[in-house]
């Protein structure tokens, strides 16, 4: 199987510190934030799609802030309040059905998390589509996920870079296993990864040995930072 840019992205990642998808996402997620406020921020398509998101998750959001960014966040903030403005327009306060009883209207209050009589104006301000940038990670993510399952085994293949790093974090293993079809490489997967993770158990281990009153004078070693990489295979990781 030829060898693609995902392929020689992933080798080069995998031998990076961290989770070599979390790596790679974060790195193109990075440059669509730059291509969008620099270059895109008044392309009809993606406005109307930030539009219908109501605006970038909490994460990308965040992201979006950075030297020089201003005028494109200012764009884009102010078209998507003066949408969620219109989408206020007119908006009332219905009352309850007659019919209705108090435990009724409060029951159905609880169970949509809104005002009883205000659902229409509650779903014209959420989000009508996923954020812009989470769609992009996602298909990057698929694309790095199934170049590292057709180039895991075999002749050059990414096993023992694999095993030499960090391998994936927890959820991005997860979906990798869910993708695997073949024997043989789910076996493969299962066993280098459970050796990357086993080696982390270990330091974490020797944190709390050497947090021990008996060993305090011991140096630190490659476990000193074990906790915060551990935080990282557990959670994901946003940094490129």
């Amino acid at each position: 199987m030829g060898r693609t840019t995902s392929f020689y992205a992933l080798r080069e990642a995998l031998a990076q510190p961290g989770c070599a998808v979390c790596r790679l996402t974060n790195i193109v997620t990075e440059r669509y934030l730059d291509n969008l406020l620099w270059e895109n921020v008044n392309d009809p398509g993606l406005r109307r799609a930030i539009r219908r998101a109501r605006g970038f998750c909490r994460e990308h959001a965040r992201k979006l802030a950075r030297p020089g960014a201003s005028l494109g966040i200012a764009i884009i903030s102010r078209d998507v309040l003066q949408d969620v403005l219109k989408s206020m327009e007119d908006a009332r306060l219905r009352r309850p059905s007659g019919s209705l009883s108090l435990r009724r209207v409060r029951e159905r209050s609880k169970a949509t998390g809104a005002t009883a009589g205000m659902p229409s104006l509650v779903v014209r301000l959420s989000p009508q589509t996923e954020c812009p940038a989470c769609i992009q990670a996602a298909k990057m993510e698929e694309v790095y996920l199934v170049t590292l399952l057709d180039h895991f085994l075999g002749d050059d293949g990414l096993m023992e870079a694999y095993g030499r790093g960090d391998g994936l974090c927890l959820p991005h293993f997860r979906q990798l296993l869910a993708r695997v079809r073949d024997e043989a490489l789910f076996e493969a997967l299962v066993s280098v990864q459970r050796v990357i993770w086993e080696r982390l158990t270990d330091q974490l281990s020797e944190i709390i040995r050497k947090s021990d009153y008996r060993f305090l004078d011991e140096p630190w070693g490659e476990e000193g930072d074990a906790w915060l990489r551990a935080i990282a295979v557990l959670a994901g990781s946003d940094q490129g």
